[in-house]
């Protein structure tokens, strides 16, 4: 009598790794610093059955480093002299793609989203990169990229409290808008010398 042959599905880690990583997200502000060491830091985090939860740095390195479906923003966080604050976005989608590679369309985009604000009205300025995997997710707001964007903002896109509540982050402080300056301007002379080295070469 011959054996039943199994039909199931062999186990796939790379399925596995993409529905694992399915909804993460990470992101950082220029001009935001860890409390514990004074440098800049980086949050990434996933979803769980329990809400959004952080990863450890192995787990972060793993999500950065292979290809995977990305919402891309890189926002400015502006303030007028009367106290009026908006936020300048610059959004791209880039599928299946190993974001680690595209370190060119960060620059790009921050340059994009200056240009179109008075750099002395600019407080803080980040990116957030965040996962779909499947069909992507219909956002007409892009909340998405709202996340850890002042309260007032937030407020800009929705009066939900819940959300307003789970996904806002610190406002303008003059310690940030200073120390965004000092950062943005070492940016530009760090890039400057590396496109004359480049064209040099």
């Amino acid at each position: 009598m011959s054996k039943k042959r199994n039909r199931r599905k062999q186990h796939s880690a790379i399925a596995r790794d993409q529905r694992l990583f399915a909804n993460s997200r990470v992101w950082t502000w220029e001009g935001l610093t860890s409390p514990v060491d004074g440098q800049q830091y980086t949050t990434a985090e996933r979803w769980s059955p329990f809400g959004w939860i952080t990863m450890g740095e192995d787990l972060a390195h793993h999500l950065v480093n292979h290809p995977r479906n990305w919402f891309v923003g890189v926002r400015a966080l502006c303030r007028a002299p009367d106290g009026k604050s908006w936020m300048e976005s610059r959004l791209f989608d880039l599928p299946s793609y190993n974001i680690q590679q595209v370190e060119n369309l960060y620059h790009e985009l921050r340059a994009d989203a200056l240009n179109a604000q008075r750099t002395d009205q600019v407080y803080d300025l980040g990116w957030i990169c965040q996962t779909w995997h499947g069909k992507k997710p219909e956002d007409p707001l892009e909340l998405w990229h709202y996340q850890y964007a002042p309260e007032e903002i937030i407020r800009q896109v929705t009066d939900n409290e819940k959300i307003i509540n789970r996904m806002a982050g610190p406002g303008f402080s003059q310690e940030r808008y200073d120390r965004w300056q000092q950062v943005n301007r070492e940016y530009l002379e760090d890039r400057k010398r590396v496109l004359e080295q480049e064209n040099a070469a």
